[in-house]
């Protein structure tokens, strides 16, 4: 059975960092598994597991993504395709029933649907507006669907209107070669580590708030000595480096740039940031129990809470109040809130990649024999 695992694009990215999990694990099953991309972005294929085959079906860009696809829907005719993202999962459902009726359609929810279209603004709102009409009408016809945390299938369930079955499998975060990854050597930016370090993983981009980061840094550093790590790279970097000279905190922060592995940079600092405005789930919450790091994140839509059990394995805090976000902050750096690593290790091995391919075979298989 060929199973396509199709993204608009595979960028550095947690989504993307599923699939290159999932993959080679449902491969083991038995799947005939091939990663699809719109394109491979140069700093994300080493991502890619080397087990696995690749198809990127419009490296010119994404005005050709959609006749490739139509070329490599027909070339390849595989059994099963799971989409990871809204429009590319409508193009495949109008394609199906067009073109390829015998093909099974899977969407694989990661992100909120509703925040965003309630963040957006102007044409942008408009054109959310117009998807989510659209998905009203096509989601129903798929043959599963699947989202990655509980609240973010009610919120599915909720915009959509949907009366279908929906399937909520975590993400695979912790992997078997986990410990081996936090162990690797990293060059630490200062010369010891005495001073209290925040760190933050991820892509720099909007919607993670970096903004409001380093506004309850501010706040922070006038009373305690800390310093800020940013792991990871994106859009917002030169934002961010703005942000950083303008308020002359450049010598307590370091930007490392993208990283293949940030396993050991999480596990090397005292607390782990994530003050997203939303998130499907928050891979990165996960990364960070399992290296036994605290952390706080942003009572955000839709993962945060659930992994943190709505706060017993990590503050919680509104999202857009940098204050509420210092205060969280002051209080791990005092131990007033404060996790034993062990217990949150126990916590993240929850997330593992063994239960996550399992629910998502499951799925599979069902969907492959439904008439």
């Amino acid at each position: 059975m060929r199973l396509w695992l199709l993204l608009s694009r595979f960028e550095s990215g947690g989504l993307e960092r599923v699939q290159a999990n999932l993959a080679p694990a449902l491969a083991q099953a038995g799947l005939d598994v091939w990663l699809v991309a719109g394109q491979f972005l140069a700093d994300a294929k080493g991502m890619s597991p080397h087990s696995i085959a690749t198809l990127e079906i419009s490296p010119k860009g994404k005005h050709t993504f959609i006749a490739g696809l139509l070329k490599h829907l027909r070339s390849q005719r595989p059994d099963i395709v799971m989409t990871t993202s809204n429009d590319v999962a409508c193009l495949m459902l109008i394609f199906r029933a067009v073109f390829f009726p015998k093909i099974k359609v899977i969407c694989a929810q990661h992100l909120s649907i509703s925040a965003p279209w309630h963040n957006a603004r102007g044409v942008q709102r408009i054109k959310n507006r117009l998807l989510i009409g659209l998905m009203r009408y096509l989601w129903p016809k798929a043959d599963a669907i699947i989202a990655v945390s509980s609240a973010l299938a009610e919120d599915i369930r909720t915009t959509l209107k949907l009366r279908t079955t929906i399937h909520t499998i975590h993400n695979p975060v912790v992997l078997p070669d986990f410990e081996e990854k936090m162990q690797q050597n990293i060059l630490w930016p200062w010369p010891d580590h005495a001073v209290a370090t925040l760190g933050f993983a991820g892509r720099l981009a909007k919607v993670k708030r970096l903004d409001l980061l380093l506004d309850a840094f501010l706040q922070v550093v006038q009373t305690h000595r800390t310093r800020l790590l940013i792991v990871g790279d994106g859009p917002e970097r030169a934002h961010v480096t703005r942000i950083l000279e303008q308020r002359g905190l450049r010598a307590m922060c370091h930007l490392t740039g993208h990283q293949d592995n940030p396993l050991p940079w999480i596990k090397a600092v005292d607390i782990l940031i994530l003050p997203s405005d939303y998130e499907g789930f928050g891979n990165v919450l996960v990364e960070a129990l399992a290296c036994g790091t605290q952390v706080i994140a942003t009572d955000c839509p839709h993962g945060p809470a659930e992994i943190l059990e709505n706060g017993k394995y990590g503050q919680l805090v509104p999202v857009d109040d940098s204050l509420a976000l210092a205060q969280a902050i002051e209080r791990t750096l005092l131990k007033d809130f404060y996790v034993p690593a062990q217990t949150l290790k126990r916590r993240a091995s929850e997330f593992n990649l063994e239960r996550a391919a399992s629910a998502y075979l499951r799925v599979i298989l069902e969907a492959s024999i439904k008439s």
